[in-house]
């Protein structure tokens, strides 16, 4: 038996073996006239998944971008205006320092910086009246201490903010609690981080007996800064008193106050003998951006630098009539500012000074039917320079405005199912009293003019918006307006 088992054994190999080459031989033959066919893909079965479908804090509508502080969130923390605004969509914020909000940030809605955009706290303007340059913002005058909420309005279709082109950011503030709970609400937090920054705040929020209510708020801040000598010291306190008064009446006063002291940035050349190797090389080519003179500022010697003082007062009356809201709210920003800088070899030290003032009453939120919401109102600012001579007691005139502005609006809301329309109107009349450029005159100062152009301009500029609702997510919106801005001096 194992003789004959082992005669049977290899044929019996060379059978396996021809079998195993013809399955091998079998898909390289099809691979030549057609591709291999590959198994069909299996279903996964995944766990639940949450998306987030916008920032926590963040509504998003057709006609603005409301931002709530107390949800607001972002991992860097927030302390200032440009903090937030980093965060948002359709946004741009170009910092001149990074480590603290600066005089020389620049804001962008769309392409349009705050020339022709509009800042408002509690709904008036605070852009600074152009009288010695650009219609800027100062930034870090704008912290968020006492911030309740954020109103972003992209293009200049509403007719309710004055010489808005490209857009509106609007600053709601924290005016106290309507409570009778006397235990107020505290907070108050620090941080230290690079370059030697640091910064404190704190705050107090509460009411008493549903009469007074009040928010009260200080901050400090410093920066060594990146580059030598581009030091920031910030100082801010903010006070707000609210007095609730019978059928739903209010009665609020608010002070903002900071105080900013910037550092210009000097020359630091390696092949300078006063070089700093502790601090990046700066030879004074690069774009400096605003606030910055157009001169190179030297190291050594007097320290170039500017500060400014900024107050914001307001006082704001509201009160519900025929289903709406009535205001009247009157308001004053002053800013003081003290430059420090090098013209060459020669030290200079100046001082200049803003007042923009006025007062605005509107009727909000007017229901007229079923389909209609109606605001109008008007409005009238000063802006230009504090008067040096004869100050007297109250609202006096300011004798050195370069714009006096009277303006009326009105803004109709039509809503019917799913579309809303919305036209308005505002009228300008503007008195200009500008200067002249001193070297469209001259070089010396003997030849510059001691009086400007006298000139006023009044016309109507409409607005219209459309929006339809196609699904609850997805909403679509065009617009049209002919909008107004006040030319630089």
């Amino acid at each position: 038996m194992l003789a004959k088992y082992s005669r049977r054994r290899p044929a019996r190999l060379l059978g396996c073996l021809l079998a195993g080459c013809l399955v091998l031989a079998a898909p390289l033959a099809g691979s030549a006239s057609e591709p291999a066919r590959e198994k069909p893909p299996q279903a996964l079965k995944l766990d639940e998944i949450t998306v987030i479908s916008t920032q926590p804090g963040v509504e998003i509508a057709p006609d603005k971008t409301v931002i709530k502080m107390d949800e607001f969130q972002r991992p860097a923390g927030v302390r200032t205006l440009t903090d937030v605004l980093t965060e948002i969509g359709g946004v741009d914020v170009q910092r001149i320092n990074p480590l603290m909000a600066s005089p020389g940030d620049e804001v962008s809605i769309r392409g349009l910086n705050e020339g022709r955009m509009v800042i408002e706290i509690d709904g008036r303007r605070v852009n600074h009246t152009g009288h010695s340059g650009r219609y800027i913002v100062d930034w870090s005058t704008l912290n968020m201490d006492d911030v309740e909420r954020i109103e972003i309005i992209r293009g200049g279709h509403s007719v309710l903010h004055p010489f808005a082109i490209g857009g509106v950011i609007n600053i709601i503030t924290k005016k106290g609690k309507r409570t009778e709970d006397a235990k107020p609400d505290m907070k108050v937090e620090g941080g230290y981080g690079s370059f030697d920054t640091r910064f404190g705040a704190a705050s107090v929020n509460g009411g008493a007996g549903k009469f007074i209510g009040y928010n009260i708020s200080a901050s400090e801040g410093e920066t060594d800064g990146y580059l030598r000598n581009n030091y920031q010291k910030n100082r801010s306190i903010n006070g707000h008193l609210s007095f609730y008064l019978p059928k739903d009446m209010t009665l609020s006063f608010g002070v903002k106050h900071s105080n900013v002291e910037y550092g210009y940035p000097v020359l630091n050349d390696p092949s300078r003998a006063d070089w700093d190797p502790s601090y990046p090389t700066f030879k004074g080519t690069a774009d400096q951006l605003r606030h910055i003179p157009p001169t190179t500022q030297l190291p050594g010697g007097a320290t170039p630098y500017w500060s400014r003082d900024t107050t914001y007062l307001d006082l704001i009356f509201t009160a519900p009539v025929f289903g709406g809201e009535f205001k009247l709210h009157g308001f004053s920003t002053e800013g003081k500012r003290w430059n420090h800088y090098y013209r060459g070899e020669t030290f200079n030290q100046d001082f200049s000074d803003d007042l923009t003032r006025g007062v605005i009453a509107q009727m909000s939120d007017l229901k007229i039917g079923d389909h209609h919401s109606l605001t109008f109102g008007a409005e009238y600012q000063e802006l230009g320079m504090p008067n040096q001579e004869n100050q007297t007691i109250g609202w006096p005139r300011i004798e050195n405005a370069v714009y006096r502005v009277t303006s009326f609006y009105i803004q109709d809301v039509m809503r019917y199912g799913r579309w809303t329309v919305t036209p308005g109107v505002r009228y300008y009349n503007v008195e200009m009293d500008t200067y002249y450029a001193w070297f469209e005159q001259g070089k010396d100062a003997a030849d510059w003019p001691v009086e400007g152009k006298k000139q006023s301009e009044d016309d109507f500029y409409p607005s219209l918006k459309v929006d339809y609702q196609a699904s609850p997510d997805t909403a679509l919106y065009a617009a049209v307006s002919r909008s107004y801005r006040l030319p630089c001096p």
